[in-house]
């Protein structure tokens, strides 16, 4: 369902509404859920279930002002070494507490912060160590997030060596104005020499990460940031729209506020880009992601087995995920949990031998469904409510409220119904973020928790 529709009516439904990388969302944990909570909770993980890990790396060598992740600058290596064993430590002890010898892993992802500031002795003894109390699948997808700034081939050829097969690198915006507002300072000489060494060691799975709304930013600019992208050829390209969350980051108030550009000349920023993308053979994805029709995230998109996690989308066939490292975050059968993001917190429980745990949320059957229906909606823009209710052992009219709350929507054209069938309108998958706020039990609209849509 593609039909035009003018920006202001859009912007007329732009609210402040979460994200949902997960359901129930961040916001939502609570102390209910600690070390021990989560202890039982591995301690019952099913036998042979197959996992997820994320490495959380939250350092980096310098603050970017549109930065929204949890992470300290630092210019000694000293802390970061220490960090890192003690996220060995943790490795370790959660692989014990699941009995490594049943658990095979699927996929591992680093991320941070700038996972790329570890030197090699550092990576190579964080993979071994995985590889030491986990059964790496041989196919699994090792990812990593690259600062293109703090890599070289010495760093390359060491991920090549551990199995890293796929890289997102951190390019925002090409232009030097737009750099210079958000105190990224980077060339394309650097981005171009950073991908060009990947290839070299055939590292061929090569994701750009771009950013829309940010300052000092224009449509030709975003026009030309394409040009510059579709000279590396990478096989997805994530286009995420910036959100300004100044009262939650501290450093963003550093932004000048009047560069930045208002909501209709970021939906046409958007709008130029996607199809500017899809002409030169990008498939379009669920909220921000474009990938080649060869690449495993449009296979899993077409197949149906697309997931949405705390990193955007994936193509990760794990049903639980573990995060390590100060404010990583997991999901188990039974519920999420958080590691503290305080630093000395978290050395003090590792090293005592306890999870860093801080809190978390039970999951219920009724979040369950409504997580299932808001993924639907996340990663395919449209979900059959029937098939959800037959699923689900539901009566058919189960979420006749929630649905009666999409008339706005239906009357502008931006979401169709029909049998329980709803349908976004593809020239603006923003509303995906509105139509699950109305699937989700928690939310309350809190300017101070969530960014807008347009």
């Amino acid at each position: 369902m593609i039909n035009k529709i003018e920006d202001s009516v859009i912007l007329k439904h732009d609210a402040q509404v979460p994200r949902y990388t997960s359901y129930p969302t961040a916001p939502h944990f609570n102390s209910d859920v600690n070390g021990e909570v989560v202890f039982t909770w591995l301690k019952t993980l099913p036998e042979n279930e197959t996992l997820s890990l994320y490495i959380h790396i939250p350092f980096c060598n310098q603050l970017c002002w549109y930065c929204g992740c949890y992470t300290k600058v630092t210019s000694r290596y000293a802390p970061v070494e220490d960090y890192a064993h003690i996220v060995a430590r943790e490795i370790r002890l959660v692989a014990d507490l699941l009995d490594k010898k049943h658990h095979k892993v699927s996929h591992i992802h680093f991320g941070g912060g700038s996972p790329t500031i570890l030197l090699p002795d550092t990576f190579d003894y964080l993979m071994q160590t995985i590889r030491s109390e986990f059964e790496v699948n041989v196919d699994a997808e090792i990812a990593i997030e690259v600062d293109p700034r703090n890599v070289n081939e010495e760093k390359i050829a060491t991920y090549a060596k551990n199995g890293i097969n796929r890289v997102s690198i951190g390019v925002q915006d090409f232009n030097d104005e737009v750099q210079k507002a958000i105190n990224r300072e980077q060339s394309f000489d650097v981005v171009y020499d950073c991908v060009k060494l990947f290839r070299k060691y055939k590292i061929n799975d090569i994701n750009l990460d771009l950013i829309y709304g940010l300052p000092k930013q224009t449509p030709e600019g975003i026009r030309k940031n394409i040009d510059y992208a579709m000279l590396l050829k990478p096989s997805r390209i994530a286009l995420f729209a910036y959100a300004h969350v100044q009262w939650m980051k501290k450093h963003m108030r550093l932004i000048n506020e009047e560069d930045l550009p208002d909501g209709a000349s970021r939906l046409q920023m958007y709008r130029l880009a996607s199809e500017k993308l899809q002409q030169e053979g990008y498939f379009p994805i669920g909220l921000d992601h474009f990938a080649k029709k060869d690449d495993s995230m449009f296979l899993a998109f077409k197949d149906e087995k697309l997931k949405r996690n705390f990193q955007g989308y994936s193509t990760d066939t794990a049903s639980s995920v573990i995060g390590f490292g100060a404010s990583a975050i997991s999901y188990l059968p039974l519920g999420y949990s958080q590691n503290t993001l305080d630093f000395d917190e978290y050395k003090k429980n590792i090293l005592s031998e306890k999870l860093a745990v801080k809190k978390g949320i039970k999951i219920t059957q009724d979040d369950k469904i409504r997580k299932r229906i808001i993924d639907e909606l996340m990663c395919y823009l449209e979900v059959d409510l029937n098939q959800i209710c037959e699923s689900f052992n539901l009566e058919k009219n189960h979420f006749a409220t929630e649905l009666e709350g999409l008339e706005e929507l239906k009357k502008d054209g931006l979401v169709r119904v029909k049998n329980n069938v709803i349908k976004i309108n593809l020239i603006a998958p923003q509303i995906s973020r509105i139509v699950s706020s109305l699937f989700d039990k928690f939310f309350i609209s809190d300017s101070k928790k969530h960014s807008k849509i347009a």
